[in-house]
């Protein structure tokens, strides 16, 4: 297929028929909809005592004021009646916002009561949510499920959610004979507003009946909606309330005992302690501080064993970096100018002199101290400010002749990140600006030749909306810019994310004198959201230089691409399927040099049947492109067209047994060489107060030009791939026992195996060529099994390789005791485990599964206590 057709059957027709169809958008009119908002009038408890929260609505307080009822489906049956009745009644006081629902059910005992984590949707469920700032994007949720479990979130505006997001309040439930019973206390200093004397607010209450899989609102809100906050409701009624200004402490203390018997000089016991502090410096903007601040996190990151020259990503857990994070949202792609991992990361070392062997490297940084402000004014400004001061860490290093000295693998940094935005017309038009900056100063030579003295990075942003939020135009500009000496500015050249060196890259060259680099990027994006109809067209670039990843996460530079996304979505429910979404998309990508690196097309459904099972298919063409990071520097390798075809099936997650298989397949182009991969999870509830799942995970492998080695030669650089039969197998296990919802016992258990074997090595001949003969030709290799290596004559120059075979594994678990004893006060006891093993040589996985148990692992048991007050 030319590119001219592909151009038309995967740009042109679709768009046409997007515009063409979606004149019918949605079943409900949207005008109509934003004209007739309901509004609820709160009422001043004025005199009257607080009510005990405990699920009852028997206090005098509920006497006070009017139900409202009235809920509609927004799905599965869009703007029909609800199928159970559900009333709300929100209190007030000069402090605290009072909200009491009752959630009737003509089938009680059919009410699914599940205990969960926190933020974790476990059974029938109903909150409301506040748009405080009442801007039309961004709101506060606040919900709770019938066993209790609290639920809290930020609403970002077109269906986003911020699930990392916490405040402090209390919320109790009780089951009745008709249905169960909610009753909420929320302080207003945990949500942002403007001071003024009468309060308008955004408003949405919702209820989901999981059984039925059915979730109701009090303000319509169809399902093929653009957005949701634009169109909720309103909450008249408040006012002369206190500002939202308000000091929070949260101070903690930390000890643990760890043991490794691969340490020398292990520090079997530590102890920390520190504060956090949160001041509402204004009614709409807060400041975050840190004394020895606490980032210990309880969760694990996943097992990966990473073949490939890009950096693995992984997302944030620690507590002050979650804090405020949407503020700081400048997402391109999955690139982004601000990362807050690199603040505390472990130090980017790379040991520069040969003869010195180092142990021991630090798996973080110590952080000093931090601050963040964050927050939006009444007018739509948002403000966004991080800032992070990390110590200098040293290692001790020793030669062969056992002389040691000490050298700085990271100096003292200071990290630096802002945000700001404003919103105009309601919302409709977004215009903003994002800045970071490290700056590093170093006591030792060692770490000037490592990495930049400081690094700059800012970009502009621009997101519009017309005809009620259905199309919308967004536009984004980045650039960067290093200092540093020129061996740490080598580094970057040489890098994958840029890769200067490549022989057949007459678009970029390595310069050893430069002492900057510096770049750009840029992306639009245009599309149409809501009713049936949908499609996002996209275009972006970086160019060569450009380089985020001191402060941000850019997975690599030299790129421009195309990305288009077509969709149809049915939500009315017929006689056998509920819904189902039908996507067509397509891919390209070139380098600046105009070579063509990514060319693909598919398709994808996903569909649910009225038993509330899933269904999704998945189809996926890759056209052979020009890959510049396998050779690692080397020259662009030709890779081979693929077909992946991918299809899971899941059952009705309502139940108490449940569980998903997924498969897919690849063809990569040569025969007999493919990939498939196999996951199977299950989850059981056995009693309302435990849940046991377990996710298995079985892959196979098997390429026929996987990067090997590069070789230098006298005149050049040679560069081997070879076939690789990878297999990989894991499984994750959990056990969440929850005694009451403030108090739970979690188990995580990990396995990771996987192993490799190497077999038919090529030298690169002709990287470009789309016949693999000419592209890679085979070796006459002599193997030396004293040193396990591999060498090869070529041009009458002797070359020599290791062989690349491994076996890897590697087990994570941790035990964590949580209690909130107090609201916003928590109590952990933590034990976690780590051990893994490498071996350069091949192992069955059957092999090598019991020898993951005699492998030494690290131990550590911490106990840890916060305890939050306010003024």
């Amino acid at each position: 297929m030319s590119f001219k057709t592909r151009f038309w059957v995967f740009f042109i027709i679709p768009i046409i028929a997007s515009l063409y169809f979606s004149q019918d958008l949605f079943s409900q009119d949207i005008d109509s909809l934003l004209n007739n908002k309901r509004v609820y009038n709160s009422v001043n408890i004025e005199e009257l005592p607080e009510p005990k929260i405990d699920g009852e609505l028997d206090d005098e307080i509920w006497t006070l004021g009017y139900w409202q009822s009235d809920f509609v489906q927004q799905f599965p049956h869009s703007g029909k009646p609800a199928s159970e009745q559900s009333y709300f009644k929100i209190l007030y006081d000069h402090s605290n916002l009072y909200v009491g629902l009752i959630c009737y059910d003509s089938e009680p005992d059919k009410i699914i009561d599940k205990l969960g984590r926190r933020d974790s949707r476990a059974g029938d469920i109903a909150g409301f949510a506040l748009d405080s700032y009442f801007d039309k994007r961004t709101a506060f949720e606040f919900s709770i499920t019938v066993a209790g479990q609290k639920m809290d979130l930020k609403h970002l505006g077109d269906w986003g959610f911020d699930f990392n997001w916490n405040a402090v309040w209390d919320g109790a439930t009780t089951r009745t004979d008709t249905g169960w019973i909610a009753e909420i206390k929320l302080p207003f200093s945990q949500i942002r507003y403007a001071n003024e004397k009468d309060q308008v607010w955004g408003l949405h209450f919702y209820r989901v009946i999981a059984r039925k899989q059915e979730a109701n609102s009090w303000n319509p809100i169809p399902r093929e909606a653009p957005a949701t906050v634009y169109l909720f409701g309103e909450l008249k009624g408040i006012n002369n309330i206190r500002t939202s200004r308000q000091v929070e402490f949260l101070p903690y203390v930390l000890s643990s005992v760890s043991y490794s018997p691969d340490y020398d000089n292990p520090k079997p016991f530590d102890f920390n302690a520190g504060l956090d502090a949160k001041v509402g410096i204004s009614s709409d903007f807060t400041l975050d501080l840190s004394v020895n601040p606490d980032f210990g996190q309880v969760e694990a990151d996943p097992s990966v064993l990473n073949l490939t020259s890009f950096e693995t990503f992984y997302e944030e857990k620690r507590p002050f970096f979650l804090e405020g994070n949407d503020v700081f949202d400048f997402e391109m792609d999955g690139d982004i100018p601000y990362y807050s991992r690199r603040i505390g990361s472990a130090p980017v070392f790379s040991n520069p002199y040969g003869n010195w062997s180092l142990s021991n490297l630090p798996n973080f940084t110590t952080i000093l101290g931090a601050a963040k402000l964050t927050g939006k004014s009444k007018k739509g400004l948002s403000v966004g400010l991080v800032e992070g001061l990390t110590s200098s860490k040293s290692v001790t290093a020793t030669d062969t002749t056992g002389a040691e000295k000490e050298l700085e693998v990271s100096p003292l940094s200071n990290y630096l990140s802002t945000r700001i935005k404003k919103d105009f017309k309601e919302g409709n038009t977004v215009v903003g600006g994002i800045f970071s900056m490290v700056n590093r100063i170093s006591s030792d030579s060692t770490s000037e030749l490592l990495l930049p003295s400081s690094a700059i990075s800012g970009g502009l942003d621009l997101l519009h909306y017309w005809n009620n939020k259905t199309y919308f135009l967004e536009v984004k500009a980045i650039a960067s810019q290093l200092n540093g000496s020129t061996e740490a500015i080598l580094r970057k050249q040489l890098s994958h994310i840029h890769r200067f060196q490549r022989p057949d890259a007459d678009h970029v060259e390595v310069d050893t004198l430069r002492e900057s680099l510096g770049g750009h990027g840029g992306l639009i994006r245009v599309g149409k959201n809501g009713g049936k109809w949908n499609f996002h067209l996209q275009g972006q670039y970086r160019s060569p230089g450009l380089n985020l990843n001191d402060m941000g996460y850019l997975r690599q530079a030299d790129f421009m691409s195309q990305t288009l996304r077509v969709s149809y979505e049915m939500n009315e429910p017929k006689k056998w399927i509920r819904s189902y979404n039908l996507i067509f998309f397509q891919d390209a990508e070139w380098s600046f040099g105009l070579e063509n690196t990514g060319n693909q097309a598919g398709m994808a459904l996903m569909l649910r049947n009225n038993n509330l099972w899933r269904f999704n298919l998945s189809s996926v063409y890759n056209f052979s492109s020009l890959d510049t990071r396998e050779l690692r520097g080397g020259p662009a390798l030709r890779t081979d067209q693929k077909y992946d075809l991918g299809i899971s099936v899941g059952s009705n997650t309502a139940k108490d047994l449940y569980g998903n298989l997924f498969y897919s397949y690849s063809t990569l182009g040569m025969q007999n060489f493919f990939e498939n991969s196999l996951r199977f999870s299950l989850t059981w509830v056995p009693v309302k107060r435990l849940k046991i799942s377990g996710i298995a995970n079985l892959s196979r492998w098997k390429y026929h030009q996987q990067y090997v080695s590069s070789i230098p030669g006298s005149t050049s650089i040679e560069y081997v791939v070879g076939e690789i039969d990878r297999r990989t197998t894991s499984f994750t296990f959990r056990a969440e026992l929850y005694l009451t919802p403030e108090l739970s016992i979690q188990f995580y258990g990990s396995p990771y195996y996987s192993v490799g074997k190497y077999d038919n090595f090529r030298r690169v001949a002709q990287s470009q060529a789309r016949d693999i003969h000419e592209r890679l030709e085979v070796l006459d290799l002599s193997y030396d099994p004293e040193w396990d290596t591999y060498t090869y004559m070529h041009e009458g120059e002797s070359y020599q390789f290791s062989n690349p075979d491994f076996s890897f594994m590697q087990l994570r678990t941790n035990l964590v005791f949580r209690w909130e004893y107090k609201l916003g006060s928590t109590l952990y006891f933590v034990w976690a485990h780590d051990r893994s093993g490498w071996e350069s040589s091949y192992n069955p996985i059957g092999d090598i599964a019991g020898d993951l148990f005699s492998v030494g692992g690290n131990h550590v048991i911490m106990v840890k206590a916060n305890f939050w007050f306010s003024l």
